[in-house]
C-alpha cells in the first residue's frame, strides 16, 4: 500500500521536476540557465558544448531516478521502503538541480573570458509605479472558501447526537486536529496567492502599457491558481472531516482521498506552467530591456537570489514559475536554515522509523507493575489495577487515531469498529495478545511472541 501511495504521488514529480528544469537549455526571456545572454551569443561553439552536456547530465539521471523506486518491490518492511522513497527524493531534487547549476557556472564563465559583462550597459532599470500597483488577488473571493473550511471542521466536531449514536457516525474519533489544520491551509493558500501579487513587477519593455498588460496577465493567472487550490482545500477538508467521523473504512476513504487530492493539485501545476509559458512567448517580440540583467552573480549557480542591495524580499524566480526569496533578507535567511533543518529531519525521521520498525517490543511484569517497553518505555501500569483480563487469539477490526501501525507493530491509541478507543502494543503478526482494562481505559497487548505474551497474562491473573 505505502508502495501504490509513493508510486501514484510521489512518481510523477520526476517528470514534472525533469521537463521544467530541462526546459532551461533554451533560450527565454534574455536568458540562458538564469544567466543574461544576447540572441548572438547563443550560436558560439562553447555555449552550444555546455546545452549539450546540461541535456546529456539529465537524460542520464532521469533513467537512474526513474529506475531506483523499483527497489522498494524488493523488502516489504515499511521502514526500508519510506527510507528508500524520502532519500530518493532528496537526491531527486539535487541530482536534477546539479546540471543546471553546472551550466550556470560554465556559462558565467564563458561570459567573463569573452569580457562580455563589460560590454554591457551599467544602468538599471526599476519598477514603474504604474506596473507595480497592478493587484488581481480580491478579498471575497478567497474569503468565502476560508470562512467555509473552518466552518465545515467546526461542524462535523459538534454532530448532532442523534448521528454520533447511529452505526454510520461515531463521534467518539471526535474532531481530530487533523480537520483544523487542513482548513487552515486555505488563508495560507490566500496568503500565498497575496505574496504573489505583490512582488515586484518584472519591466520588459519601454512601453508602460506592455509592462502593465505583462503584469496584469501573469498574476490574473496566478490568482485563478491559488483560488481554485483554495476552493479544492476546502472540498478536501469536508472530505477528512466527514470522512473521519464514519466508523467504516473511513482509513481507506481518506487515504484514497488524500491520493486524488494530491494528484489534483499536481495537475493543476500543468495548466499554470504552460500559461505563463504563453505569456512571456507573446510577449517575447515586445522585449526591448532584456540586455540589461547584470545580476547574474547575485544568482547563486542561478537558483538561489542574494542580494544584500535588494531590500525586496520576494523576487521573480530565474527557474520554474512563481519567486523566490532574496537570501539576504532576514526572511531569508530565517527561510534558509528552517529549510536546512528540515532536509536534516527526513534522514534522522527514517532512522527513527527504521529503530521503531526493527527494535522487537517487550511486554513483561516486574515488581507488580507490567512494563510495555519499546525503544523506551511507553506504558508503567500498576498490576493491582488492571481488571477483566482476557486471553485472546484474534484481534478486533481497529484503526490507528495516534501512534504507530506497521506489518510487526501496532502501538498507540486505536480505534475499534463499533466499540470506541483503545491503547494498542502488540505484534500484529503474533497469535495470542491480553485484554484488559486499567483506570477506565481498555488495553490490547502482547509480548515480541506468544510465550511471552503467555507468560504475561499468567502473571496478571495469579
Amino acid at each position: 500500500m505505502l508502495n501504490i501511495i509513493f508510486f501514484i504521488t510521489m512518481y510523477p514529480v520526476l517528470f514534472l521536476l525533469y521537463f521544467i528544469i530541462r526546459s532551461k537549455y533554451k533560450y527565454q526571456d534574455g536568458r540562458l540557465f538564469s544567466v543574461s545572454m544576447k540572441d548572438e551569443w547563443i550560436e558560439d561553439t562553447k555555449v552550444q558544448a555546455i546545452i549539450a552536456s546540461f541535456k546529456k547530465q539529465m537524460n542520464l539521471y532521469l533513467v537512474i531516478m526513474m529506475i531506483t523506486p523499483f527497489s522498494t518491490l524488493l523488502t516489504e518492511h515499511f521502514s526500508i521502503q519510506l527510507t528508500i522513497w524520502m532519500l530518493w527524493l532528496l537526491v531527486l531534487i539535487f541530482l536534477f538541480y546539479l546540471p543546471f547549476v553546472i551550466a550556470n557556472i560554465k556559462l558565467k564563465e564563458w561570459k567573463k573570458q569573452h569580457h562580455l559583462y563589460e560590454e554591457q550597459r551599467l544602468d538599471r532599470y526599476f519598477e514603474m509605479k504604474s506596473a507595480g500597483k497592478v493587484r488581481k488577488v480580491r478579498m471575497i473571493p478567497f474569503l468565502i472558501p476560508t470562512l467555509l473550511s473552518f466552518l465545515i471542521a467546526a461542524g462535523v466536531s459538534f454532530l448532532p447526537e442523534i448521528l454520533a449514536n447511529t452505526a454510520i457516525f461515531d463521534t467518539s474519533i471526535g474532531m481530530s486536529a487533523v480537520n483544523f489544520v487542513l482548513a487552515a491551509c486555505t488563508p495560507f493558500l490566500w496568503i500565498a496567492a497575496i505574496c504573489i501579487d505583490r512582488q515586484p513587477v518584472e519591466v520588459i519593455s519601454n512601453d508602460s502599457d506592455v509592462n502593465i498588460n505583462y503584469a496584469r496577465a501573469k498574476k490574473n493567472t496566478w490568482k485563478n491558481f491559488w483560488l481554485i487550490c483554495a476552493w479544492l482545500n476546502t472540498g478536501f477538508t469536508a472530505f477528512v472531516s466527514i470522512s473521519s467521523v464514519l466508523t467504516y473504512g473511513s482509513g481507506m476513504i481518506i487515504l484514497v482521498g488524500s491520493i486524488i487530492y494530491t494528484l489534483l493539485v499536481l495537475l493543476l501545476c500543468i495548466p499554470l506552467v504552460t500559461r505563463i509559458k504563453k505569456i512571456n512567448e507573446s510577449y517575447e517580440s515586445r522585449r526591448d530591456l532584456i540586455d540589461i540583467d547584470y545580476d547574474d552573480d547575485q544568482w547563486i549557480g542561478g537558483i538561489a537570489y542574494y542580494n544584500p542591495n535588494d531590500n525586496h524580499t520576494l523576487v521573480e524566480a530565474r527557474i520554474g514559475v512563481g519567486t523566490t526569496i532574496n537570501m539576504a533578507t532576514p526572511l531569508g535567511k530565517g527561510l534558509l536554515i528552517f529549510s536546512i533543518i528540515a532536509l536534516l529531519s527526513i534522514p534522522l525521521s527514517c532512522v527513527w522509523v527504521i529503530m521503531e520498525e526493527f527494535t522487537p517490543i517487550d511486554l513483561r511484569v516486574e515488581d507488580g507493575t507490567l512494563y510495555a517497553r519499546h525503544l523506551n518505555v511507553d506504558y508503567e501500569l500498576d498490576v493491582d489495577d488492571i481488571e477483566n483480563v482476557l486471553l485472546i487469539t484474534e484481534l478486533p477490526s481497529m484503526s490507528k487515531t495516534n501512534g504507530s501501525a506497521m506489518d510487526n507493530l501496532e502501538k498507540g491509541e486505536f480505534h475499534i469498529r463499533n466499540h470506541g478507543k483503545c491503547q494498542v502494543f502488540l505484534n500484529p503478526q503474533n497469535t495470542k495478545f491480553i485484554v484488559f482494562t486499567c483506570n477506565g481505559t481498555e488495553y490490547y497487548m502482547g509480548g515480541y511472541d506468544d510465550n511471552q505474551t503467555q507468560e504475561v497474562y499468567d502473571s496478571i491473573i495469579e
